[in-house]
């Protein structure tokens, strides 16, 4: 073990050693900028839509333009227009009249 004459020299050592110390200069601006990049790292990090990956806007674009082709050939075919005359027949849509003051 150490003596006490040993231990209180080396705190005296220790408590000496903060006379020697110096100020620490630091920019004004530090602060501010370490800020803004934490803001920034944030920012990045948690984006809205991160599970819309590429693959999947391409898969969703193929989709639409899929279904587009498909009620574009049902909406110029015969068969459409002909179910829509029987519709208007059936119900007599075609002979009402409406009075409004607006015509």
């Amino acid at each position: 073990m150490m003596s006490n004459s040993e231990i209180d020299k080396k705190v005296k050592m220790t408590i000496d050693s903060v006379d020697s110390m110096e100020e620490v200069r630091v920019s004004p601006f530090l602060k501010d900028r370490i800020l803004h990049q934490l803001h920034a790292k944030e920012e990045l990090s948690s984006p809205v839509f991160s599970w819309f990956t590429p693959q999947l806007q391409l898969v969703a674009l193929c989709m639409v333009i899929v279904l587009n082709v498909y009620a574009y050939t049902i909406l110029t075919s015969q068969e459409y227009e002909t179910k829509v005359e029987e519709f208007v027949d059936t119900y007599d849509f075609e002979d009402e009249t409406y009075t409004s003051i607006f015509n």
